[in-house]
Formats: structure tokens, C-alpha cells, sequence
């Protein structure tokens, strides 16, 4: 594998561990600012309370689904699956808007996914793999 494919891979690993840990985070965070102000109360009516326990799931559950595309990415790059350059680039640009980190990652990623190297990693567009390159035999 390329380094610059293996630094693209490592990328998505590193996101998708944050993303993950964000989403855990939020769960965190929003479930206990529920359970704080009281399900059973009169406060629970308020919109705010609806707001925390609603909106925290929500953003839980696509921070987890992020990181588990990201996931999913790196382990098609790894194989040198087709799919997973498109959706690697796709899943960069999108990094490239989580300013600092993400935007560090997604550009590592594009660097990674649009170079010369791989195009030989992923193969032709008509999905032939290049042959491996073997280091010249002493003879």
C-alpha cells in the first residue's frame, strides 16, 4: 500500500474516532441535561427539555453514523475497493468544513485520494488493478 493511501486510511480512522467520541459526548451531555431537569416534572413540559433530550439523540446518532461511514471507508480504501475513493472524497469535503481538525483530515484525505498513486492503488476506471511492481531478483 502507498503511504500516501495508508497516511488517507489513517485519516479516516482518526475521524472516525472523534466523530464517535463526540457522539458519545453528546449523549452524554444531552441526556443528563434531561434527566436533570426531570422527565416526571412540570419542567419537562418546557421546550428546552424536549430540545435536549430530541436534538441530543439526533446529533448523537449522526456523529456515530459518521464515523461508522469513515470506518467503512477506511477499511474499502484499505482493499483498494473503487467505491471507496468516491465516497472518500465525498466524506473529505465534508471533513473539510470541521475547522481545525477535520479540515487537517479532509485535506490529508484529498491529498491522499487524488494523487497519481491512487489511481494505480484503486485501479483503471475500467476496474483493472495494475500488476504488482516486484523488486528486481540479483541474478
Amino acid at each position: 500500500m502507498p503511504d500516501s493511501i495508508k497516511i488517507t486510511r489513517i485519516s479516516f480512522v482518526v475521524a472516525a474516532g472523534l466523530e464517535i467520541a463526540t457522539a458519545a459526548l453528546l449523549l452524554f451531555i444531552f441526556l443528563s441535561g434531561a434527566v436533570l431537569i426531570g422527565w416526571g416534572t412540570e419542567r419537562s413540559g418546557l421546550l428546552g427539555s424536549a430540545l435536549l433530550g430530541a436534538t441530543g439523540i439526533f446529533l448523537a446518532a449522526a456523529f456515530a453514523a459518521f464515523g461508522a461511514a469513515d470506518l467503512l471507508i477506511a477499511a474499502g480504501i484499505a482493499k483498494g475497493k473503487p467505491w471507496a475513493r468516491i465516497a472518500g472524497i465525498v466524506m473529505a469535503v465534508l471533513l473539510l468544513v470541521a475547522v481545525p481538525v477535520g479540515t487537517v483530515l479532509g485535506i490529508f484525505a484529498l491529498r491522499g485520494l487524488l494523487g497519481p498513486e491512487a489511481r494505480a492503488w484503486f485501479g483503471s476506471p475500467d476496474g483493472v488493478q495494475p500488476a504488482a511492481s516486484l523488486p528486481p531478483t540479483a541474478a
